[in-house]
């Protein structure tokens, strides 16, 4: 089978189309032909070193869609060959206290996820190839009618996003601030932050990035460019500040959200793309009674929910562009685009 894999960290570059041989299913694991997977800012960061502990060669790709070809032994109540299915990125003992509740996403079990998602392409070997094995459990049958490139964009990008407003509670009435709001995990906030009945303002930069902000259901769009982001979120706001800030970005947008929250505000974050580092303020942030929330992934109920969304169509998929497997170091480098609004998805098998 081909694969593009790294040997060395580094850029776009380092990726190397490679004949492989096509793995087999072991005890538990499904053998998914891979037809699309996503790019995702966690591949830039898994080639870039930021896992310098990870064994190389590697193959990428965390956010995969195939076909179930074949079952090892042990896949008892697992989709069938022949099943189009989503994996579930995030990868858990199913044994443990977190696990036992549903909450995967929390599994320690393999100490490396205390700073890094144990993950098909991070941890193990990703979508980047033309197969590739994995637990038979993580396999989730796709909703009827739903194309495989909209279901890739849920497995991290939308599971994500859902997680992260389970863990800020965001619920009918709220005022909700979505930052990078044009990425992948962004605008799904945006969808479902209204879908629960919120009113949603979202950050992006420039005047068209800001319209088709609104396209997607963000009542106020802010340029963060030309616009004062603090004052047009009070003035929407009548000064209150918004009950949760949805921020994936990290460090360099830490300062505008917290200054942008209401008294009893939550600021939920699942990354650190602009940075790791932030300080706090204790005293206005104890006085208003302020939380700061961590998240990270979801669960396999994550990613079925969000797959039976868009299946119903209450949840659009956000394709910015598809590459062709070929393709993949231009489809990486193509995260920086500054006209990207929403995902990049790599076609990799017919």
């Amino acid at each position: 089978m081909k694969a593009w894999q790294i040997t060395a960290f580094g850029g776009p570059e380092q990726l190397a189309l490679r004949d492989l041989p096509q793995p087999e299913p072991q005890a538990g694991e499904a053998l998914v032909r891979v037809t699309h997977c996503g790019v995702n800012p966690i591949d830039r960061s898994v080639i870039g070193g930021r896992f310098s502990w990870l064994p190389l060669p590697h193959t990428p790709g965390a956010e995969i869609v195939g076909v179930v070809e074949a079952l090892g032994p042990g896949t008892d109540g697992a989709p069938p060959p022949g099943t189009p299915a989503a994996l579930a990125f995030r990868l858990f003992c199913g044994r443990c206290r977190h696990c036992l509740v549903g909450r995967e996403e929390a599994c320690l079990a393999d100490p490396r996820g205390r700073s890094a998602p144990v993950s098909l392409g991070v941890t193990a070997p990703g979508g980047f190839a033309e197969y590739v094995v994995a637990p038979a459990q993580n396999c989730l049958p796709l909703p009827a009618g739903l194309a495989p490139a909209e279901a890739c964009t849920a497995v991290v990008d939308g599971t994500t996003a859902w997680h992260m407003l389970d863990r800020a509670r965001v619920t009918s009435g709220d005022q909700v601030l979505v930052v990078g709001a044009t990425g992948g995990v962004g605008l799904y906030a945006v969808q479902m932050a209204r879908l629960r009945g919120a009113r949603v303002a979202a950050l992006g930069g420039g005047a068209d990035k800001a319209r088709q902000l609104r396209d997607w259901g963000a009542e106020l769009a802010i340029d963060y460019r030309t616009d004062d982001v603090l004052a047009r979120v009070r003035e929407w706001t009548d000064g209150r500040g918004v009950d949760v800030v949805v921020d994936p970005l990290g460090a360099g947008t830490w300062a505008t959200s917290i200054a942008a929250l209401a008294p009893f505000g939550r600021y939920v974050t699942c990354g650190i793309l602009t940075g790791a580092e932030v300080t706090l303020n204790l005293a206005p942030f104890y006085a208003q009674q302020q939380e700061v929330l961590g998240s990270t992934g979801g669960s396999r109920a994550d990613l079925a929910r969000v797959l039976a969304e868009l299946g119903a169509g209450r949840l659009r998929a956000a394709i910015w562009r598809q590459f062709p497997f070929a393709e993949a170091p231009a489809a990486l480098t193509a995260l920086d685009d500054r006209a990207r609004v929403g995902k990049i998805v790599l076609q990799v098998t017919g």
